[in-house]
């Protein structure tokens, strides 16, 4: 869906550098996660996928159920909703997450192993990609049976793969040859 991830990164982007201006990193944080519920809302998703209802009636339902919005936030849901793009809202507060964290020097990671880490593991792993990368890494665990042993640690494009069963993929690969 290139032009989704086109639309996501754009608002994002545009939201990021407003927040940036403003300073006011935090608190666009917090506004996108209040936007982000309210546009989860069962009644708003029914009405704003009726074309009865029209971006007037949109707009008065969003503010009925989140009147403490701010006019700014308020501003970005107009239009979202305008351009028929509230679906993306999800997609759009994370990538707004990540250039935040990305400006603060923090580093996403995902780690995937065969079975459920420990707490202990867990923090291993974190403080060891935080000294390889020399910044705070915010890493999320998964868990792949398929893998059968060591770990894939995925950093942006980057992947690396410690698994057993790429090892076992090369020695085939190997033995083929």
């Amino acid at each position: 869906m290139p032009e989704a991830d086109n639309i996501t990164r754009r608002y994002a982007a545009g939201i990021f550098q407003l927040a940036q201006e403003e300073n006011a990193i935090d608190t666009w944080r917090a506004e996108l996660a209040k936007l982000d519920e309210l546009l989860a809302d069962d009644v708003l998703v029914a009405a704003f996928q009726n074309p009865a209802v029209g971006i007037k009636r949109r707009m008065e339902l969003a503010k009925l159920l989140a009147p403490e919005l701010k006019p700014e936030t308020e501003n970005l849901l107009r239009l979202l909703v305008e351009h028929h793009r509230t679906r993306y809202m999800h997609e759009i507060r994370q990538a707004f997450e990540r250039l935040a964290d990305e400006a603060s020097g923090i580093v996403h990671a995902t780690v995937t192993t065969a079975i459920d880490l420990d707490d202990d593991d867990r923090r291993r792993y974190e403080q060891a990609l935080a000294h390889k990368l020399g910044r705070k890494v915010n890493v999320t665990f998964m868990t792949d049976p398929a893998i059968v042993g060591g770990a894939t640690i995925q950093i942006g494009d980057h992947l690396v793969d410690g698994t057993v069963r790429m090892q076992l993929a090369r020695l085939r690969q190997e033995l083929l040859s």
